[in-house]
């Protein structure tokens, strides 16, 4: 099949898919279904023929028809057409150098950094071409393009300063391309440190991870941790600090390491788990005992270790006096040992409802709680109770005897 042949069926994917030129949320996921299969489809043609330059071709001229496209991709469409692109480059890369070369296809992809898709979608390429293409001519290429697109952006940002966050985005790629290129390490501080942003500090930390400068790697991660102590801005420093430590062999400084991220995120059993690992079955009756200590005035934040460690008593303390939540998540077990405490938080869960509720989308909530009591033995009576104390609570609130009147 001709390569025109094909952007044909991708024309008709986006014109069945649009109206006057615009892809609502209704049509937008169907044009991105239509548009990945056509590529797929073309994909599997074009490099069975071992056709990778048209592959090329037909994949950049539907990622800027893609980006031209008006549409309400609020569900992420987007994103899983850049993911479908994104791949058919590895493919290209990996599979075609035979008969397109990886400057030409360097060449091409530059090309596309003109401002014809927008941010999000050439990030993408970006984010491609810092990941690949690393030999000595390809680097330099790259940096003297870099160079270039930093210069530009210098030049307009008195007049726009916005653009200053794209200027610092590509002062990060610059970096990464210095890195690649194995520059001394002094010539990266030095361009780094002109800056005094956060993201400086984090790329620094990591090339110096690269270059085997843990020690220096081991301060600026610190420092990022200082800085931002809370558990959302620390875990990548502590993750990467992880790493180093694992590298080097430092049990104590890794073991450390893990108790914090073990704490700050309770709810992942997997570092807890290799945390519990550290120690024999009785060194860990003693932990153990310790970590409820540590946590007496917070247990509500580790039902996920107390499970682990059989403590459902705990759980049912934390689940009282209404958190549904617990129920929802522990109640199979909860259920068979405390059922009537069990039944007790749902109902107290649905008091606290309809104290709060305004609206039928409130009453519906109510409802499912009710449900979920009258499943368990002794429940359907209770269920019933709640809906007729309701009902005489709050006789002008027709919606919700509407809600309730299976009960």
């Amino acid at each position: 099949m001709k390569l025109q042949d094909y952007k044909k069926f991708i024309t008709a994917d986006f014109v069945n898919n649009t109206r006057r030129g615009f892809a609502d949320w209704r049509d937008c996921g169907g044009l991105c279904t239509d548009v990945i299969e056509s590529l797929e489809i073309a994909k599997e043609g074009l490099c069975a023929e071992n056709r990778y330059a048209d592959l090329l071709d037909l994949c950049n001229w539907t990622y800027v028809k893609w980006s031209n496209t008006d549409k309400d991709d609020s569900s992420g469409e987007t994103q899983e057409f850049c993911a479908c692109v994104y791949d058919i480059w590895e493919t290209v890369y990996t599979e075609g150098e035979q008969s397109l070369s990886h400057k030409q296809m360097l060449d091409v992809l530059l090309e596309h950094l003109d401002g014809r898709v927008f941010d999000y979608m050439e990030d993408e390429i970006y984010d491609f071409i810092l990941k690949h293409f690393k030999s000595e001519d390809e680097l330099v290429k790259k940096k003297q393009f870099l160079l270039k697109v930093m210069d530009d952006l210098r030049r307009q940002i008195p007049g726009k300063e916005i653009l200053q966050y794209s200027l610092h985005e590509k002062e990060d790629y610059y970096v990464r391309v210095l890195a690649d290129q194995k520059r001394p390490i002094q010539e990266i501080r030095e361009f780094l440190q002109s800056g005094d942003r956060y993201t400086n500090k984090e790329l620094l930390a990591q090339i110096e991870t690269e270059y085997g400068n843990y020690d220096e790697a081991i301060r600026l991660y610190r420092e990022q941790i200082d800085s931002r102590p809370d558990s959302y801005r620390s875990d990548g420093p502590r993750k990467a600090l992880m790493e180093i430590y694992r590298i080097q062999g430092d049990t104590a400084a890794y073991n450390v390491e893990l108790y914090n991220m073990m704490t700050a995120h309770a709810g992942d059993e997997k570092y807890y788990m290799e945390y519990k690992a550290l120690f024999t079955a009785e060194e860990w009756k003693v932990r153990w005992e310790e970590l409820l200590d540590e946590f007496a005035d917070k247990l509500t934040m580790i039902n996920l270790w107390l499970r682990s460690e059989d403590r459902y008593d705990l759980i049912m303390d934390n689940a009282e006096p209404d958190n549904e939540y617990v129920i929802d998540v522990y109640g199979e077990k909860l259920f068979d040992l405390y059922p009537d405490r069990c039944l007790k938080v749902l109902a107290n869960a649905a008091d606290s409802q309809a104290r709060i509720s305004k609206n039928r989308r409130d009453y519906k909530r109510i409802a499912r709680t009710l449900k979920k009591i009258a499943i368990h033995p002794g429940g359907r009576v209770l269920a019933a109770e709640l809906a007729a104390k309701y009902r005489a609570q709050y006789p002008r609130r027709t919606a919700m005897i509407d809600e309730l009147k299976r009960f």
